[in-house]
């Protein structure tokens, strides 16, 4: 049986551009199904720079910077700016029947055969009510992210159902491991973990990087959004290395760019003894597939945090540190103790084979 019914089937993506994580999430997923069909054409709807896109799809793709959903408003990388989210959120749901219209005009001109939607939600009920095969993906929603920061008056409780609504209008949605509990959605279903796949090359980054054979290397990774680094303020911590996924440009002997490597960010963190960041999907199911200890910094309003640290503590190795600690550089104690563990067992990332067999399915079922 031939894996679709259409001649060249057509998969939209549409992805929210708060980071890097919604893109990390389905990037391995569309490279994974491009494999098992072939001719698969591939549009993608978000405002993420062009070339973090093409850099982590493998295939060719037309990019339409278009903004579906609302973009959380961040002071750094690990505070949100609840007011201003607010503000961005309900400008967005004021216009939400004109937006809508939009949202279906603009399936019509792409005529995609499956909407993959991780996680803007209005284009997933414009796409239901067009007769748009839809699957949702990913391991939180902006409904439950938006209520544990802003909601509070009628206008917020008509958003929240706004944004279900939209959710709640997939045929599917898929919640890669680790995930936050989703009762609200009665079309969820639990997948095993999502995470690029990158090849070990220790070798090649201490030698690419002139680091010494025997040096330690922490890359420091807080997931695509901007924040200050108080690099004067952190230990030179003896025979080791920090690489920055993030340009920094410090003129210190122990410190280096991810820019400055030929290498791949996955490979290099496949290669690396730690991997310092935030609490967030993407960066957490990398690091503990490929076996990599996390130091984190602690984000205790963000409600994936603390799923997120127990499902690193169960198959990995992790640390936390104080946002205090981070900015003063105060955690030298936890990075050796990081350092004096034996590589964690790593895990098989399963929800990339789950996700392809059910866009499989719905691009047969066109």
């Amino acid at each position: 049986m031939p894996a679709t019914a259409v001649e060249r089937p057509h998969v939209l993506l549409a992805l929210s551009a708060h980071g890097y994580g919604h893109l990390a999430q389905c990037a391995p997923v569309i490279n994974a199904l491009s494999v098992v069909v072939p001719a698969l054409q591939l549009s993608v709807c978000s405002t993420l720079p062009q070339s973090v896109i093409a850099d982590r799809i493998s295939i060719p793709c037309d990019v339409h910077a278009v903004e579906l959903d609302p973009v959380l408003q961040m002071h750094s990388a690990w505070e949100v700016d609840a007011p201003a989210s607010q503000q961005v959120y309900r400008a967005f749901h004021e216009d939400w029947e004109a937006g809508l219209q939009r949202d279906r005009q603009l399936l019509r001109e792409l005529n995609p055969d499956v909407l993959l939607a991780d996680i803007p939600y209005r284009i997933l009920l414009a796409a239901e009510q067009l007769g748009v095969a839809t699957i949702g993906l990913c391991s939180l929603n902006w409904a439950a992210i938006y209520s544990a920061y802003c909601a509070g008056d009628d206008m917020d409780t008509r958003m929240l159902a706004q944004m279900l609504s939209g959710y709640r209008a997939a045929d599917v949605f898929l919640m890669p491991q680790p995930a936050m509990a989703m009762p609200e959605l009665d079309n969820a279903r639990v997948i095993g973990p999502i995470a690029r796949s990158g090849v070990q090359q220790r070798s090649a980054l201490l030698t690419g990087g002139g680091i010494p054979v025997d040096a330690r290397v922490i890359l420091v990774a807080l997931g695509g959004i901007e924040s200050e680094m108080p690099l004067a303020n952190w230990p030179r911590l003896e025979n080791t290395c920090w690489i920055f996924a993030d340009a920094v440009h410090a003129e210190r002997d122990d410190m280096l760019d991810l820019d400055e490597l030929s290498m791949s960010f996955i490979d290099v963190l496949a290669s690396v003894d730690v991997v310092l960041t935030k609490p967030g999907y993407g960066t957490y199911a990398e690091a503990v597939c490929h076996g990599v200890a996390l130091l984190v910094l602690a984000r205790r309003d963000w409600p994936e945090t603390a799923m997120l640290n127990r499902w690193a503590q169960q198959h990995g190795h992790i640390a936390t540190i104080t946002r205090e600690q981070f900015h003063g550089g105060g955690f030298v104690s936890e990075i050796e103790a990081l350092l004096a563990l034996p590589p964690g067992a790593g895990l098989e990332p399963t929800g990339i084979g789950d996700a392809v067999a059910v866009l499989r399915e719905a691009l047969s079922a066109d």
